[in-house]
């Protein structure tokens, strides 16, 4: 069994697909999916859909492109669901400079502020971070031990990018980017990066891998990315597929109570 530990299923362009999408995960590869949030709004709809399928879990944050969304009514919400077994993580948060650069004050403000909120409840962070790893190294500086566990998701670096993250003990969660031929700087970060800090997701319903490539990702395709994982660093599919699924379990621990509850 997969993990698709990032995937937007609560996505309007995925609502028609949804009910094949839960069903796969009863006969699929991926057995069980981790539905992140960026707003207020995927927040709560993240943890009614996480609340409704035993195989789906769910993060809440606020992105950073949604920064200016942050306030004392989002904060309460994300706080007062941090104990909810089925809330695995604060995510997707992070700094993300491709559209705007302006709002750097609030992103950072927004980050901090989730941060501690992770750091208050002992829960792990997956971090989204676009044209912005400079500043994220920057902040990590002063701030990497304010968090126990996080996870540099849709890795879009090179080697040398991917192995300043290792450097500050984080993991890395590749997409369907690695399938994607001009992106061989990507394929080097996987061959650097130890199996074992790798996690896999298909940010579903973006960035579907090879041979899907713009068409509408959906979980059971994370099985694409496992593949090229494989084939890039040469080991068995199979070890791939179990030692991923591990880290997944490992990274989001409140994801193995809920299972060994069951």
């Amino acid at each position: 069994m997969l993990i698709d530990t990032h995937s937007h299923i609560n996505s309007e362009k995925l609502k028609d697909e949804l009910p094949s999408i839960l069903d796969n995960l009863n006969t699929g590869v991926v057995g069980r999916v981790i539905c992140p949030s960026y707003s207020l709004d995927s927040s709560q709809s993240s943890l009614k859909l996480a609340l409704s399928n035993d195989k789906v879990f769910c993060a809440l944050g606020i992105h950073p492109e949604n920064a200016s969304e942050w306030n004392d009514e989002v904060k309460d919400f994300i706080e007062e669901n941090c104990i909810n077994l089925k809330n695995v993580a604060i995510g997707e948060i992070g700094l993300d400079y491709h559209y705007n650069t302006d709002n750097k004050e609030m992103q950072f403000k927004c980050l901090n502020e989730q941060i501690e909120i992770a750091s208050k409840y002992d829960l792990p962070v997956i971090f989204h971070v676009r044209d912005a790893f400079e500043d994220f190294f920057e902040w990590l500086k002063t701030n990497r031990q304010k968090f126990k566990k996080g996870v540099v998701h849709c890795f879009e670096g090179n080697a040398e990018i991917a192995q300043k993250i290792l450097d500050y003990d984080l993991n890395i969660s590749f997409t369907g980017l690695i399938t994607f031929k001009p992106r061989q700087d990507i394929r080097e970060a996987v061959a650097v990066v130890p199996i074992q800090k790798i996690m896999v997701e298909t940010d579903a319903p973006y960035l579907a891998p090879e041979p899907f490539r713009g068409k509408v990702n959906r979980p059971e395709y994370t099985e694409f990315v496992a593949r090229k994982i494989s084939e890039i660093k040469n080991i068995e599919f199979e070890d791939v597929e179990k030692i991923t699924t591990q880290n997944a379990y490992n990274f989001f621990n409140k994801m193995r109570e809920f299972d060994d509850r069951k």
